[in-house]
């Protein structure tokens, strides 16, 4: 049997906010209700392996110095959240569809698992 590497998962609390508007939106044809959404939601939160987060006061600041940096406005500043996050927590790789909106992040790789 070929030996598996251990790799770290994470997801962060914005994360699953913001599958909220896209499960229960017009991209998810058919819109998922509410219900069923916030089921998807928690049980990924739930899945053994993955570690769950928290946005703290840290990383608003460190956030708003990478919008700063960069000159990131409006809804930018939640990717940049993130990053934030990702620094925070010493976590080198992100995947996203998204990869342009963590282009010049230090200390964040971005890749696209569909590219």
């Amino acid at each position: 049997m070929p030996h598996r590497r251990e790799v770290a998962l994470f997801v962060s609390v914005q994360n699953l906010a913001e599958m909220y508007p896209n499960l229960t939106g017009p991209k998810n044809q058919p819109p998922d209700s509410p219900e069923l959404a916030r089921s998807k939601i928690q049980s990924i939160a739930r899945l053994r392996g993955i570690t769950v987060l928290p946005l703290t006061l840290e990383t608003t600041h460190l956030a708003l110095d990478l919008c700063v940096a960069a000159g990131v406005t409006r809804q930018g500043y939640f990717d940049r959240q993130l990053a934030a996050l990702m620094i925070r927590e010493s976590i080198p790789v992100l995947i996203t569809e998204n990869v342009k909106d963590f282009t010049g992040v230090e200390g964040v790789a971005a890749i696209n698992p569909f590219a």
